[in-house]
Order: C-alpha cells, then structure tokens, then sequence
C-alpha cells in the first residue's frame, strides 16, 4: 500500500510529462536502490583528517563494503558534507 501512495505523490508531475490520461494504475514497483552510503570523518594520526564515502551493498546482495570517494587533507573542525 505504501508503494501506491509514493505513486500518487508523483503523478501529478507524470502528467506533465506525458499529458492527462484517463487511468493511472500502478501495477508494480522494484526498489533499485541496492546500497547504503555513509560519509565518516576519520582521524589518520596529528592534525590529519580525511573524510570518506564508503558503499555498503545490501545483505540480499552481498554485504560489500568499498572506499567510493575520499577528501583529503581535513581539519577536525571542518564539517561532513555530502561529495
């Protein structure tokens, strides 16, 4: 039921797109979001910070767990934002 009204949420900008139709049934859904993302500030020893983007798949797909992307050189007062 949740999956319907996540369709109704958007229909209106469907319409936009493709013009007013007479029926609107969504009939499926598929998540395709297969991963988690975290952002982590960590400490690599002094004043040397790095903040990284690691990946997480799902556990229904595997659980792995790879470095996606890296800032560095940080400071511990700089703030985590999303890159």
């Amino acid at each position: 039921m949740q999956n319907v009204y996540l369709f109704i949420q958007v229909k209106k900008d469907l319409e936009d797109k493709i013009g007013q139709k007479s029926v609107y049934n969504a009939l499926t859904f598929r998540v395709t979001d297969t991963e988690i993302q975290y952002i982590a500030k960590v400490h690599v020893g002094g004043n040397e910070y790095a903040h990284v983007k690691i990946s997480q798949t799902l556990p229904c797909y595997g659980e792995e767990v790879k470095l996606v992307d890296y800032q560095f050189p940080k400071k511990m007062l700089d703030i985590i934002e999303p890159f």
